[in-house]
């Protein structure tokens, strides 16, 4: 588990996160990039094998740092997760609802976004896989990267790319119905809107269409999915600070607090207490809503399942 907060202390999501997880897995192995307090060292050294260091390379870095401390031929299954998302479904549960799914990889959610692939936060890998030369190789060859955007398309994407071509199967916890994608695709359209604004052009025109069509990201675009009894078994953080495509991230938060009281417990104080440190990125900014599209919001916003 790759674990970083800025303030060196631990989130209440986190200590539940690690609680859980130590109790649903034979070792739990935390990388922390934090200047840890001697509080949150002593929370995370009863939990699990802590190793800390340096604040380089982004969490595939920890990744790689408690794979190569780790003897992996004793272990049927092995996870790498982060602390980026709240747990709104017990981890014990998501193991032994996978365990009859028969996969090499498998992780809470896959996305069609730059190409398929398992999204990072959350992967385990069975024998087949661990056992590969690609999966050896790709650790193995890990770089640190300084660019958020590069480790998306390299390690996040590129992990899921290279074991496919090695022939290996995946698999996703969460399992998206046709009313989802027909939510995740009214919602791209809206974010395209929100993103490009009213066109102008012809220019314009093409570049809503094109962006109209991109896949969704079930962490943002069917994020209220984990309103319905845990079927989307997290909410991620970055959904909740930035509202990434404009669906009302503060009405979905006030929702998460009343469906899953104890695992929202202080989220919002952590996240205020935070906020300073997660400043607004500029690429992902969204334009005002075209008052002419103002009465579809009601058909694209967060809400019960």
């Amino acid at each position: 588990m790759a674990q970083f907060d800025p303030r060196g202390t631990l989130g209440p999501h986190v200590r539940r996160q690690v609680e859980a997880l130590a109790g649903a897995v034979d070792e739990l192995v935390v990388v922390s990039t934090s200047e840890l307090t001697d509080e949150a060292r002593r929370f995370l050294s009863g939990h699990s094998r802590l190793v800390e260091r340096d604040n380089t390379g982004y969490d595939f870095f920890s990744y790689k740092t408690g794979l190569d401390g780790s003897d992996l031929d004793r272990f049927d299954e092995v996870t790498i997760t982060n602390d980026s998302y709240v747990a709104v479904t017990d981890p014990s549960r998501v193991y032994a609802a996978m365990a009859a799914r028969e996969a090499d990889f498998w992780g809470l959610t896959e996305t069609d976004r730059v190409k398929h692939h398992v999204q990072s936060f959350f992967v385990t890998f069975r024998r087949p896989a661990l056992e590969s030369e690609t999966f050896r190789a790709f650790w193995a060859d890990l770089e640190v990267l300084d660019q958020r955007s590069q480790v998306i398309r390299r390690y996040e994407v590129g992990l899921s790319r290279k074991l496919y071509r090695a022939g290996l199967r995946s698999a996703a916890y969460f399992t998206e119905t046709d009313r989802d994608r027909e939510v995740g695709r009214r919602r791209v359209r809206w974010w395209a809107l929100r993103r490009t604004g009213m066109p102008r052009g012809r220019d314009d025109v093409a570049l809503l269409r094109k962006r109209a069509r991109e896949p969704w990201n079930p962490s943002a675009g069917l994020a209220d999915r984990a309103l319905d009894g845990g079927r989307l078994p997290y909410v991620k953080l970055d959904t909740l600070r930035y509202d990434p495509y404009g669906l009302d991230a503060g009405r979905l938060l006030d929702l998460c607090e009343q469906t899953h009281p104890a695992a929202f417990d202080r989220v919002r104080g952590f996240m205020a207490d935070t906020a300073r440190f997660y400043p607004p990125r500029p690429a992902e900014v969204l334009r005002p809503v075209p008052v002419a599209a103002r009465p579809l919001r009601r058909f694209v916003e967060y809400g019960r399942a």
